[in-house]
């Protein structure tokens, strides 16, 4: 691998230079450029100090002569040039190719929400293959960010997968819909002929558009359903029963001690493949982790077990890249043993 985390690049059709934050596969990474994060490939991105000794350093500009007051321009105010232009909610879908002797086949999808938008949004996701519920996340998404949601099989396409969206404002607003459902269902052979036009474009991501912008409330919108049955009314067994009528859950209290052991989290996981495993344990690892940033909590003890590892190398990766984090170490515990690692947070 040409590139490793931490390292410097530069984005070669934009001059942008940024930093790798993560490693997806042989031909791609996950850079960060701003404050925005997005996958690109490795023939797309270099070295930044070769174009820094380079390129040449522009002229200064000659001195202006003096002029009249009433002909100076206003100077534009600094904070309008940090303005963002809000967009809306979207799904990224990442394909993860593998290489099958000299063709490259998408292995999997890997599903993330992007919010271009001013405000935060409380969200209910669940994942459906064959009307069967494969697994359910619930958090919150900030402005102007991204979040890792789950990966999908390709193979997994041909289970008549969909994928449940319920947003909530965060904020208490009279004049936003107390929620806004929202279901997406790829087609196979739709989707494939997406893939194919990506790779003949060497883009790295598909966007599905999920709201442009919140809906206002209105006289005939319906009260809030419980999320676990989101799928089962759009699956059409919605006059099955009466609707049930939630509030939105209380805010969560951050934990010191976090076992992700999977039964911990989910009663029927025996079903689950490996990867929704490690999907559904790490999205409550960065939750609780924010959680106890967010309130100034000293420190956290997250219990991986064993294994082979690939839990807590993940946790680590994630915990380097994360600034409210001062050290963490996973040593030998009397009570854990080498299964869990202690997280030490900025104060």
């Amino acid at each position: 691998m040409k590139f490793e985390i931490g390292d410097k690049i530069l984005l070669l059709h934009s001059k942008e230079e940024g930093t790798v934050v993560d490693i997806i596969n042989n031909d791609m990474v996950m850079v960060e450029v701003g404050k925005v994060t997005f996958p690109v490939y490795l023939d797309q991105i270099d070295f930044p100090y070769f174009h820094r000794f380079t390129n040449p350093k522009p002229a200064p500009p000659p001195p202006q002569q003096r002029i009249q007051g009433y002909d100076i321009k206003p100077e534009k105010k600094k904070y309008e040039d940090n303005i963002r232009m809000s967009r809306g909610m979207f799904l990224s879908i990442l394909p993860v190719f593998r290489l099958d002797a000299y063709e490259e086949h998408v292995q999997s999808l890997k599903f993330h929400l992007l919010n271009e938008t001013s405000e935060a949004y409380r969200f209910n996701f669940q994942v459906w293959l064959r009307n069967s519920m494969e697994m359910e996340i619930r958090n919150e998404i900030q402005p102007f960010s991204n979040f890792y949601l789950s990966d999908l099989m390709f193979e997994s396409l041909n289970d008549s997968p969909r994928l449940e969206f319920v947003f909530f404002p965060k904020e208490k607003n009279d004049k936003l819909a107390p929620s806004f459902p929202k279901t997406w269902k790829p087609k196979a052979k739709q989707l494939f002929l997406q893939l194919s036009e990506l790779q003949a474009r060497r883009d790295a991501t598909l966007t599905q558009v999920l709201f442009e912008k919140y809906p206002e409330k209105s006289k005939n919108d319906k009260p809030y359903f419980d999320p676990s049955s989101v799928g089962a009314f759009a699956a059409g067994n919605a006059g099955s029963g009466p609707a049930v009528q939630v509030q939105p859950e209380a805010p969560q209290q951050p934990k010191y001690e976090l076992d992700l052991h999977i039964e911990q989290l989910v009663k029927e996981w025996k079903g689950l493949k490996n990867i929704e495993i490690l999907a559904i344990q790490l999205n409550e690892f960065v939750h609780y982790m924010e959680l106890a940033i967010a309130h100034h909590q000293h420190s956290m003890i997250v219990i991986h077990g064993v294994g082979k590892g690939k839990l807590k190398d993940e946790i680590h990766a994630i915990l380097r890249d994360t600034p409210g984090v001062e050290r963490f170490v996973n040593e030998y515990h009397p009570r854990y043993g080498y299964g869990a690692t202690e997280i030490f947070f900025r104060h």
